[in-house]
Formats: C-alpha cells, structure tokens, sequence
C-alpha cells in the first residue's frame, strides 16, 4: 500500500505546536461515566459522538469506512492517567495504542520542528549518490563527502566555518555536488534569496540525475521556508495568512509541483505532496486543503498508524480552523466538523431555557449539507438524529432516524454509534424497553471497547429502574469490573457489598473495593456492631500502604488499613475493631469518638471523599444509594466533646487541640463540616490555655491557624 505523505519536522518548522484545545483532554482528570457526554471531556468512547475528541471520531468513522475490525487485539497497560478508563473510556493516545500496538522500546518520534532535523537524516542518501558517479574520482568524492560536515556546523552556527574545497573538485559531476552542497548551506543558514536560485540551477543544469532531482524538490522548499519565516513567533505561533510572504509561498507551490510533474514516482514526492499541504495551510485555502485531506482519507490504510498520524494533522490544521465546515465537501470531515458543532449549549438568561448556543449548528445548515453524504446516507441519517438528541431534545426523531438494528453478530463504528444513540433516547423516553434493547446490544458488540460501553449501558439502565441487584447476579452480563466498581462504591448498600467481598469469582482487586467500602462506610455512618463482625473478612496480611491518593485508579486497595492501620500518636487509643466494639455499646463515648477521630486523621481519610462524594445523577452510580447513613466529620467529634460537661478535662482539652489543628498550618478547614472564623478559634485556642493549662495538649499548642 502506498506510503501516505506526512509532514515530518524536517520538511516543516511548526506542525507539532499543538492547536487541539478543542481536540484533545486533560489527561490528569477522569472520564464521566455516562453516555450522553455533549462538551469534551478526558477521554472518548466506542460511540462516535460530540463528546469524544475529534481525533477519535475521524478514526473510526474512517475505520468504519474501510471495514477495519477491532480483530486479535488487546488492550495496552494503562499509564497512570489512563488506569480509570479500562476498555469503556479512553483518550486518544491510549485508543492508538490499542489499534496500532508498537513495541515497548519504540519511543514516539522526535518533532522539534527545525530543517536541520534532515541534516544527518540526509547524509546517507548523498553518499550513496556521490558512490553512483562515475565521473567522480575517489579523492574528489572523499573531499565531497568530508565537505558536506560544514552543513553541521552551520547549523551549529559554529563560529569557524570550514572553507569549500572549490579547488580540489574541479570536475563538472565534482561541481555539481559541491554547488548542491554551497545551495544546501545557505538554506541551513536560513539565506532564503541565496538558496532558492541556486538550487533553480542546478534543477535545471546539473548532469547528476540526484543532484538534478534533489535541487528540484529543494527549490520548493527553499521557497516554503521563505514563505514562513516571518509567519511564526518566537514561540512557534502562527500568525495567520497576512504574515506569509505570499510571492514566496507562490514560488513554493509552483516548485513543488514542477518537481511532483517531473517525479510523480520521486524519492521526495511524498514529503513535496506534504509540503504542499503546508503551503495551502499557511495561504489559508482551506478548500484546497479539504480536498487534499479527502483524497488522502480515501487512500489511508486504516489499520495502519499512517492513518492516525494523518489524522493529527488534519485535527492541527484543518478541523481547529475557523470556517473548516463551510470549505469542506468531504463527508468525514464535515461529520466530524458537525459533532464538534454540536458540543455546546447555554441557557437563555431570561427564560431558563436551554437555548443553542452561538456556534451550535442548525437544523438549516445540516439540512444543506445533504448533498455531501449522498454516497453515506447512514452517517446523515446519523448526523440529523445527533442533532435531534444534543439540540432539538426530540428523542422521537431519534428514533424515527435511527430504527433498531440490536441483534445483529457485528457491528462497524457508526452502526454501533447509531444503535447506541437510539438507546439513549429511549433512556430520555424511560421506555420500559430500554435494558432489554442493551441486552440485545450486547450480542454484536466487539468485546474491546463497544462491549463495555453497552454494559455501562445497561448497568445505568438497572440502577435508575431500581434493579441493582441484577447487575451482580450470577447470570449478570455486566462483567465489566469498572462498571461494577463505580456501582459498589457509590450505590451498594451493606448486603450487596458484603457478598461481594466474598464472591471469589471476581477480581481481587474488585472484591477489596466491596469490602473497603463496606467498612469504611460502616465506620463512618455509625454502623459499629456491623463493623467490628465484618473485621473477620480482612485477610490478615492485607496491603495496609497502598494509600488513598487514586482509590478509583489505584492497583491496591488498602484494605489492611482497618486491621493495621495507625490509631494513636499521643492520645492513648485500642484497636480499632475494639474502638468499634466500644461504639456499638456505647455510641456516645468520648473516648471511643476521639480514638475513631484519631483514626481518620492518622489513615489519611481527611482528604479522602470519594466514597462520601455522589456522583451527578446522570452518571452511574448517581441514580441510587443503597447505604443508609450520613458521613462523619472529624469536626462534628471535637466540637461536640468539648461541649460535652460530662466528659473528663483531659478529654474535652484533647478535643479543643485538635479543633483548632483542623486548620493548621493554612487556615483552611482538613477535619470536614463548615469551616469557623478564625476569632472562633482564637477562642479555642485560648480556652485551651485558660482552662487546661497543666494539659499536655495545652502545652504542645503554640499558635492557632
């Protein structure tokens, strides 16, 4: 299959300087757990859509295109930022991975966007050219060779310039690659107006069939870099059109298809076709550059990472352009442009309605588009029922659009797309039909991304129906453990978790998430005597370090934290299941409720809320909340105990020290609950030393926050 023609860094200054804002995610957040995602968010899904990032969409619109099928993959390890994301979510560098594996030691190539890039890189293709010449003699082809090191150092820009050898080649062969050599030093040294003649000559001169092509190819980019060199600032910045040399750009164009007209078939005719691209780029013809792009889409190997690396650049320099919709003709450019158009939406300030936004393409201007999809009446179709559902709101017209098709063996990108769209209307519809058309979903969807979503899917369809219980059951088709991790710590109640903690049919990693969150809400929503039983469920040896910085991305879930975790560091407490003990028979003890403060500070739970933390009511886990019971605040516990006139000085001074280092050392409240003025705890503060001065903890307390 033939090579596509990319720009590379050493045909172009600036391709890599990142325009994607409007593509790409931040990989440092997570992905919302549900379907019906309009605006961009960290990462896509198997579900051609307004929220997945451009990128994505172009890929399988254009795998679908070609029929590539997700055949005899894996997913890749996830990096830290990906770990959430399994094979229901992710971004577009984790989904590139997935469809074109490369080897562990194969790093990303190297953009740093300067034409001395191609300095070494060309050196082989020279030597081998000067050994192919016949009229050279051996010394004049060593003194050639030992010449060309000046075009290093002028990209050095070494002060000492080694002299040309002019009168040791005097041949005419000799003179042509000493001339190529003199032209191609004065394009490193960036002297445009030396360069571009120079290599016209021997384009037009040179008895040497390379040197002949070479300067041929070389006119047009001397000329391109003519063209750009006042376009960019000192950051890579691309100032738009009016700051290219138009005359030059011209001349560019112009050499780069008298080379392409002499060498369609040529060692440079992909990078010149490249360059082409990059001269309509920078002339702003973005009908031009449209055109180019659908040609290449039709001829990309989908299977191949060619196709994703051109899709980069076209999300760098044509999708991200204003006006890109209204110069495209191409049916996967301007889908992609559609869904893009269709991310936003604003309420009227008056009214309270939810109004399209400014930029939210209309039903006229897609209706106009029709033309263009003639030979893809599905993506169309597709493309007004998109609209339908994120602008109109008209879930009928979705699936009036979009009939069901839910029991086929295979599906493609958009069919999938399509048929996924279709079941989030009826979501919007409550159609009582609506899991039983996931189920079918399920049969044809392809076990590596599309498979999970649907489970996603039907999982919601459960939780929002009041049917938990069947996403766990035995003959459950939801196995995805994401899935099933989000429902567990966020709308399982004790019974459910508790038998999930036990199901060995599960993942470890998934049975621990069960029983952390089991206990963790026993311990913080006063369910003592149930805590201190379900201790026995702790394996003893249980990973007691693994922290809680990323519970949801996390490998290990420390649940080894309530058998081995610390309980005292001054204040002399029990352990914990004992604490509990004390608890479940006495729920007002004052001791008990500091040591289980103690706990909380010393696990590091004060910055943990990711169990306590409802998710929006559109996500999973959002719908439902099985586990009865508010959280506890470390605050509540102090503020309560040193009230308390029943309970011992000691205990109400322990409990004033640590209100008041709840806010050390910013001021800002770490124990939970409404934060107090600082004349509040000024007041604890001086309580303190008033009224428990011989107190240990009086002593140690220098200052307040």
């Amino acid at each position: 299959m033939k090579k596509l023609a990319l720009l590379g860094a050493a045909a172009l200054a600036a391709l890599a300087v990142p325009s994607a804002l409007q593509a790409s995610a931040d990989t440092t957040c997570y992905p919302e757990w549900r379907l019906d995602i309009r605006d961009l968010g960290c990462a896509g899904k198997a579900a051609i859509s307004p929220g997945n990032d451009t990128r994505i969409n172009l890929l399988l619109l254009l795998r679908d295109r070609q029929g590539i099928a997700a055949k005899n993959l894996t997913l890749p390890k996830p990096g830290w930022d990906e770990a959430g994301y399994g094979g229901t979510f992710f971004d577009w560098n984790y989904l590139r991975a997935t469809f074109y594996p490369r080897p562990e030691t194969s790093g990303e190539a190297s953009y740093g966007g300067s034409r001395c890039d191609s300095v070494s890189a060309a050196a082989p293709a020279f030597e081998a050219a000067l050994a192919a010449n016949r009229a050279l003699g051996e010394g004049e082809r060593s003194v050639l060779a030992a010449a060309r090191g000046r075009l290093a150092q002028t990209c050095s820009s070494a002060e000492n310039l080694s002299p040309w050898p002019d009168a040791a080649v005097t041949s005419a062969a000799g003179r042509n690659f000493l001339g190529y050599l003199k032209a191609a030093d004065a394009f490193y040294g960036a002297r445009w107006d030396e360069a571009t003649p120079a290599f016209a000559a021997l384009a037009g001169g040179a008895s040497d069939p390379w040197v002949r092509e070479a300067a041929s190819y070389m006119v047009g980019r001397s000329a391109l870099n003519a063209a750009q060199d006042k376009a960019f600032d000192e950051w890579g910045g691309f100032g738009g059109p009016a700051r290219v040399d138009k005359a030059a750009a011209t001349a560019a164009r112009d050499g780069l298809a008298s080379y392409l007209k002499a060498w369609p078939q040529g060692r440079y005719a992909d990078s010149a076709r490249g360059l082409l691209r990059r001269v309509l780029w920078l002339e702003g013809d973005l009908s031009g550059l449209s055109g180019e792009y659908d040609r290449l889409l039709a001829a990309a190997p989908a299977g191949e990472d060619a196709a994703a690396e051109l899709i980069q650049e076209i999300d760098n320099k044509f999708l991200m352009t204003k006006d890109a919709a209204r110069a495209s003709a191409s049916p996967m450019l301007l889908a992609t442009l559609d869904l893009m158009a269709l991310r936003s939406w604003e309420v009227d300030p008056e009214t309270g309605e939810t109004v399209a936004a400014k930029g939210t393409i209309s039903a006229d201007e897609l209706a106009s588009q029709q033309a263009a999809f003639a030979t893809w009446p599905e993506l169309y179709a597709f493309l007004q029922a998109n609209h339908a559902y994120y602008a109109a709101g008209d879930m009928r017209s979705v699936l009036r659009l979009l009939p069901d098709d839910a029991r086929q063996k295979r599906y493609g990108p958009l069919a999938f797309s399509r048929q996924v769209l279709r079941g989030m209307a009826l979501a919007q519809l409550d159609d009582p039909n609506e899991s039983g058309f996931w189920r079918e979903l399920l049969g044809g969807a392809d076990p590596l991304h599309q498979r999970p979503l649907v489970e996603l899917a039907l999982a919601m369809s459960l939780e929002r129906d009041g049917k938990l219980a069947e996403v766990f059951a035995r003959e459950s088709p939801v196995g995805d453990t994401n899935v099933r991790s989000q429902l567990l710590q966020h709308s399982a109640g004790p019974d459910l978790l508790r038998a999930e903690a036990g199901n060995a049919a599960r993942p470890a990693r998934e049975r621990d998430i069960a029983l952390f969150t089991l206990l963790y809400k026993q311990l913080t929503r006063g369910r003592y005597a149930a805590f201190a039983s379900d201790m026995a469920l702790v394996a003893r040896g249980a990973n007691a370090d693994a922290g809680l910085w990323s519970f949801t991305n996390q490998e290990e879930i420390p649940v080894g934290l309530f058998r081995a975790g610390r309980v005292s560091d001054g204040y002399p407490c029990p352990a914990l299941v004992q604490t509990a003990r004390t608890l479940a028979a006495k729920p007002s003890d004052v001791k008990a409720r500091l040591c289980l403060g103690d706990f909380l500070r010393l696990g590091g739970f004060d910055d943990f809320d990711t169990l306590d933390a409802r998710p929006d009511k559109r996500d999973l886990g959002g719908a439902a909340n099985e586990f009865p019971g508010q959280p506890l605040q470390r605050a509540a516990i102090y503020a309560a105990i040193m009230d308390d006139k029943a309970a011992a000085p000691g205990d109400r001074a322990y409990a004033l020290y640590r209100a008041v280092r709840c806010y050390a050392p910013a001021g800002n409240n770490g124990c939970g609950g409404e934060g107090v003025e600082q004349s509040v705890r000024r007041g604890w503060f001086q309580r303190l030393k008033r009224d428990y001065p011989g107190s240990p903890w009086a002593r140690k307390l220098s200052v307040y926050w």
